[in-house]
């Protein structure tokens, strides 16, 4: 009788802790331990789901002091941010499995302190608001405590190299001016002499001389006076040969 009681009493247990391990299995980061103001990658493991309904999402809300949050979403899933809440959102993911939801983010720089990811598990039937948060900073007596981080010093430092700016100045080429020098050739036409005429008057027996002297050349002067020279004197000799012979012709 004894021995049936105490197998009776052992299976009321072991159901009891059946029914009671989804809700002890909690959400934990990884790593749960973080140097403050460090950048890093954190993982959230769902390991199962609303009363064996599978999970279709997840909002997680951002610690004060965590920056530059990015969500990466498992296969299947996808992620986003807005108003310091984080969102996954995919799968189903069946109640009976676990899977991985990594945030990559930068720590405050707050040494010696926890830090709390509120997490809402939505499943198709019903959700686990893993949001409680302990006054003493102790979650052990918590049916759904939010995932906490401790934080330790000294805090992480970054590096900033800062590279100014590559100026490149091109070679400036001053071409030298062109100098174009037209050459004009003026041709001057050679002046034209016209030839003495001589125009005899029958009737008077006048020899008009008409004589055209070139005024642009250079010995123009003493040649024209040659020139008159010697048709007075063709003058004279024909006036005195037109009177003997009018002398000799008889009457």
């Amino acid at each position: 009788m004894r021995i049936r009681t105490a197998a009776v009493v052992l299976f009321a247990a072991a159901s009891t802790l059946l029914v009671a391990s989804p809700a002890l299995a909690h959400i934990d980061p990884d790593p749960s331990e973080a140097q403050a103001g460090s950048r890093l990658s954190v993982g959230f493991t769902v390991e199962h789901g609303c009363d064996g309904s599978a999970t279709t999402s997840l909002d997680m809300r951002l610690p004060d002091g965590v920056t530059d949050a990015t969500p990466e979403p498992p296969q299947g899933w996808e992620g986003s941010l807005a108003d310091d809440v984080l969102t996954f959102v995919g799968g189903p993911l069946p109640a009976d499995q676990e899977l991985t939801f990594n945030v990559a983010l930068t720590l405050p720089p707050t040494p010696d302190t926890i830090i709390y990811f509120p997490f809402v598990q939505r499943c198709e039937v019903g959700e686990i608001r893993w949001i409680d948060v302990p006054s003493d900073g102790s979650g052990d007596e918590l049916d759904e405590p939010a995932p906490a981080m401790a934080l330790f010093g000294p805090v992480a430092t970054t590096t900033t190299t800062t590279v100014g700016p590559t100026t490149t100045v091109a070679a400036e080429t001053t071409a030298a001016p062109t100098t174009s020098t037209s050459t004009s050739t003026t041709t001057t036409a050679p002046a034209v002499t016209d030839a003495p005429v001589d125009t005899v008057d029958a009737d008077s027996s006048t020899t008009v001389v008409e004589l055209a002297v070139d005024s642009n050349s250079e010995d123009g002067g003493g040649s024209g006076l040659l020139v008159v020279l010697g048709v007075g004197a063709a003058v004279i000799a024909a006036a005195a040969g037109g009177v003997f012979y009018l002398r000799r012709r008889p009457s």
